[in-house]
């Protein structure tokens, strides 16, 4: 009897060793399933996110090439406009020629803003580009960094705008100092003609090359001979105008104004006399500028070799 017994235990042992044996082996293998499983799944987590990661960096280079081009297009600006300009001036010669040996029926209207630029050129600006007008403007230096119409804003932002929307941008002088010491000698007006000119160099990277005395060429009195020499040394060349609205003086309405601008409408090459700190000349400016077109007038900005232009 005690023989069946030891032989039970020896058998339970076994069967429970057995047993126990059993469910390490199938936890082992159920440990190794699920970890493949698991790894099967990094996987193909790994994978997606790999294809994520690759179409980003395409994303990217993408958006690389598209920023060098723009920085390219905004590098040739400059030439672009500058080789635009050249043709149109080199046309303008040539229509010019024509209306002084009565060749064509054309005739060319110089629109010029004096003075500037103003917190109003901004809106100067955006009435020719409207009408897809180029024009020319005389620009001063002294005291630009704060508007005159508008103390807050920086003026001097507006000399690469005029240039960079295809304008002509000329020399006025640094100061506009009519009565305090411009005229004083023909050296001291050359001095206001370089300071304005480095300026607008430094704001545009453009050389101007031409000008318009303060006032008019009979401001410089018994100077002007002088300084038109003295412009020459310096490769400038200068111009007056034909034609205005008043917009200099005590002009105090539309209508005076008007009048004005058509009285002196009477020449087959024009220069035309405005300010762009007048708000009667920018209520007047589309009608002006479809007056001169109806009148057969082509609308060019300033260029050195105009024979408007005195050298």
């Amino acid at each position: 009897m005690d023989r069946y017994k030891r032989k039970d235990k020896s058998c339970f042992i076994k069967l429970t060793i057995t047993s126990i044996f059993t469910i390490l082996l199938f936890a082992l293998t159920s440990y190794n399933i699920f970890k493949c499983l698991n790894t099967g799944k990094s996987i193909s987590k790994n994978k997606k996110e790999l294809i994520i990661i690759k179409k980003e960096l395409k994303k990217q280079e993408k958006n690389k090439i598209d920023l060098e081009n723009q920085i390219n297009n905004l590098n040739n600006l400059k030439q672009n406009i500058e080789n635009q300009k050249k043709e149109t001036f080199e046309l303008a010669k040539k229509l010019e020629l024509k209306i002084m040996n009565n060749e064509t029926n054309y005739k060319i209207a110089y629109i010029t803003f004096d003075d500037g630029p103003y917190y109003l050129t901004y809106k100067v600006l955006d009435t020719l580009k409207q009408n897809k007008i180029k024009a020319t403007f005389f620009t001063i230096g002294l005291g630009k960094e704060s508007c005159y119409d508008n103390n807050n804003e920086d003026c001097t932002k507006l000399y690469k705008k005029i240039v960079n929307e295809g304008h002509t941008i000329a020399n006025h002088t640094y100061s506009h100092a009519i009565f305090k010491g411009l005229y004083e000698s023909p050296n001291a007006f050359i001095e206001q003609i370089k300071m304005q000119e480095n300026l607008i160099k430094e704001k545009t990277n453009i050389t101007t090359n031409i000008t318009r005395f303060p006032g008019g060429s009979t401001t410089a009195g018994n100077l002007k001979n002088e300084i038109i020499e003295k412009l020459r040394q310096n490769n400038y060349g200068w111009i007056d105008w034909s034609a205005q609205d008043g917009d200099g003086g005590n002009l105090n309405d539309t209508d005076t104004a008007w009048i004005n601008f058509v009285n002196t409408i009477n020449e087959n090459i024009e220069v035309i006399l405005f300010h762009d700190y007048s708000n009667i000349t920018l209520s007047i400016l589309p009608d002006a500028i479809k007056y001169l077109q109806d009148n057969n007038y082509v609308i060019l900005p300033l260029f050195y070799n105009s024979i408007k232009v005195n050298k």
